[in-house]
């Protein structure tokens, strides 16, 4: 629905209307914001006007047809480019730059020339992309919430990153040589700093209404990581932190390449010290001069919830940031920082939790906080709303996430144990209500801690109803999520059927192979116990080949369980070559094979080099295993597979037992 329609509901029948969020807090009085008329776009707006969050959006005419065609045509070159040299670009971009200047503003609020401005600005290099960042001077706000200009803009503050960088690591210093003065005389080009700056302090003064406008906050979610030094990729925008669902999708069908950064880059960027500040300042302007009111409203609201979250992750641990940080925890939790040392009883905050964790925006607010949280908040978080109320927040379909996140970053052995006595009793609960997820973030839990390993075990198996004498379906069991009397009473196709393998089974077992050998040996001897053949059909599973995997390169299971489990596979090395899921357990068992075993592999594949060779994974196979050279210099391949053997062994107590994979291995897995 567009502002214009939304001006008529601004006010509730007999209800004044108040500065804040529209949504209604344990305790508190309405605090929904009202709504003025808004000026038109265009005009100069004060900080008086802006006290309602539906900001209205810039407008600056009609795109002229003739300059609607050119740029149309501008947008098959850059999809289909011909450029010979980065000169033809640069002039290229330069002559369009030329043909619509004095137009940006309309090209970026236009719904068709946005995209194509978009795709120009990634080719413009930083002369340019400071030019027409000048030209938004003045507009930032009116640009940032408009549904096609702010899309505009999170590009050229993304791309300003870069430019930033340079300009820093060109001067040495934090101060930009091309600007020393304050007060730019007439026509002078600001730096790019000064620009990104200039774009702060516009919307500094109403930065708590812009975080919470639909448009305008995936904007300043980028501005956030531009001004931290972080370095922005979207194409792992896993969380939608940075992009919408709906623009991702957009840009992927119009051509539009999302940001990615190369995985050598580091993710911290060279940012100057007036960057710092400013993020520091953004930050104050939200924690500590908005209303708690205002604050615990933005936390459980769509929109402005994320960024709340993307500042207290991005806080750094100095006192500063450390202050910020926890004064927004307090304004979230309604006085829980600056209660922790005497705590007292606050009905409303007690309330307010309660409400936060089943909330589907809040929830995600408090699984940061666990996360970022000092560890006295985080304690007495456990001890006054979590303790004996874990299994009723776990089997809850919103918070049994944050109990997740609480779990995963438990603090300190001895409270993980009494957290795991306390659900060690609710996991057939967990399973028959689907919430696997609690349980493995237990079991991963244990394996940071090092503790309580025995109970996890123990409740699992107790949960799948397992019998002393009948632990070897232990394995059956789990990766199905069946009970053991589920599985007695399948009949040997639901057996069979792989189908039936439960991801989350897989995911849990392949956690309990990283415990210590006394823990795993439940699975370990339950696994070895099944027929070769049935194990076999694992290697073709998906979900199977997974958890097969995982027990080839457990560091607590012993050469010998490894080298039996690689026998089972004499026979089948060649028709597993070629399978997508079977030629990564090849790959396990050369790692982790002696010479002996190496040799029985290398002459299984030989036999079969030519079908492997005109197969597109099994001649990887035969690179990996060097089967060239084991065939035409049999004692050099003996003697490098040796050398491998003794490095391996050399540095075996520094490295454990991980086996490092092959390049193909490793690009999947990223």
């Amino acid at each position: 629905m567009s502002t214009t329609e939304r001006k008529g509901r601004t006010k509730k029948r007999g209800k004044k209307q108040k500065k804040g969020v529209g949504i209604s807090v344990p305790g508190q009085e309405d605090t929904s914001f009202g709504g003025e008329d808004q000026p038109q776009g265009g005009q100069s707006l004060t900080v008086g006007q802006y006290d309602s969050p539906h900001f209205q959006a810039g407008h600056y005419g009609e795109v002229e047809e003739q300059l609607l065609g050119y740029f149309k045509n501008v947008e098959s070159s850059l999809d289909d480019p011909q450029f010979e040299t980065a000169e033809d670009q640069r002039l290229f971009v330069d002559n369009v730059y030329s043909e619509v200047e004095g137009n940006e503003l309309r090209l970026a609020t236009n719904y068709s020339c946005s995209l194509i401005l978009e795709k120009l600005l990634k080719i413009s290099n930083p002369f340019q992309l400071r030019v027409f960042m000048d030209k938004l001077r003045g507009r930032t706000v009116e640009l940032f919430a408009h549904r096609f200009a702010s899309h505009v803009c999170q590009t050229v503050v993304t791309l300003a990153a870069d430019v930033v960088e340079q300009e820093v690591n060109e001067n040495g210093s934090n101060e930009n040589k091309m600007d020393t003065s304050e007060d730019n005389k007439e026509g002078e080009l600001l730096s790019m700093e000064k620009l990104i700056l200039g774009m702060c302090e516009d919307i500094k003064p109403v930065v708590g209404g812009l975080i919470s406008q639909q448009f305008a906050s995936h904007v300043i979610r980028v501005l956030l990581f531009v001004l931290a030094g972080k370095r922005v990729d979207e194409t792992n925008d896993v969380k939608g932190q940075l992009r919408s669902k709906r623009s991702t999708k957009y840009k992927t069908e119009n051509n539009d390449t999302l940001t990615k950064y190369s995985s050598k880059a580091s993710p911290i960027r060279n940012v100057p010290a007036s960057f710092k500040e400013m993020f520091r300042t953004l930050s104050t302007e939200l924690a500590i001069t908005s209303s708690e009111t205002d604050v615990r409203a933005l936390s459980v609201h769509r929109v402005a919830s994320p960024v709340l979250q993307l500042l207290l992750e991005m806080q750094e641990e100095d006192s500063e940031g450390q202050k910020a940080k926890n004064v927004l925890l307090d304004r979230i939790l309604w006085g829980v920082v600056s209660d922790v040392t005497k705590p007292t009883e606050n009905k409303d905050r007690d309330s307010w939790f309660e409400t936060l964790i089943r909330d589907p925006v809040g929830s995600h607010l408090l699984e940061v906080i666990f996360k970022v949280a000092p560890t006295p908040v985080y304690n007495k978080i456990y001890t006054h709303y979590l303790k004996k109320k874990l299994e009723k927040f776990s089997l809850n379909p919103i918070a049994n996430f944050v109990i997740q996140n609480f779990l995963t970053n438990a603090r300190n052995a001895e409270q993980f144990e009494k957290i795991v006595k306390e659900l060690s009793g609710s996991f057939e609960k967990l399973m028959k209500n689907g919430k696997f997820g609690v349980i493995r973030s237990l079991v991963d839990a244990s394996l940071k801690l090092g503790t309580a390993e025995k109970d996890i075990v123990n409740g699992l198996a107790g949960a799948l109803h397992m019998p002393t004498d009948g632990s070897q379906e232990f394995v059956n069991c789990v990766m199905r999520m069946w009970t053991y009397e589920d599985w007695m009473a399948a009949s040997e196709e639901e057996k069979k059927n792989l189908r039936n393998f439960h991801m989350q089974g897989s995911l849990l077992l392949q956690s309990i192979m990283k415990m210590p050998a006394q823990y795993n040996a439940i699975a370990t001897t339950s696994f070895l116990s099944q027929r070769p053949d049935v194990t076999y059909q694992w290697c073709f599973s998906p979900v199977g080949s997974r958890a097969y995997e995982s027990i080839l390169t457990s560091p607590t299971v012993n050469d010998k369980m490894k080298k039996k489990i690689m026998r089972n596979l004499q026979g089948h090395y060649a028709d597993l070559s070629k399978d997508k899921f079977g030629s990564h357990i090849v790959e396990h068992c050369w790692a982790a094979a002696d010479i002996d075993m190496k040799e029985r592999i290398a002459s299984e594949l030989v036999k079969r080099e030519y079908d492997l060779s005109e197969h597109y994974i099994g001649k990887c196979i035969l690179w990996t295993c060097k089967i060239d050279q084991y065939k035409r210099r049999h004692d050099e391949w003996v003697e490098r597979e040796k050398g491998v053997e003794r490095k391996k062994d050399l540095f075996k107590d520094i490295l454990g037992d991980d086996i490092k994979l092959s390049g193909k291995r490793k690009n999947k897995q990223a």
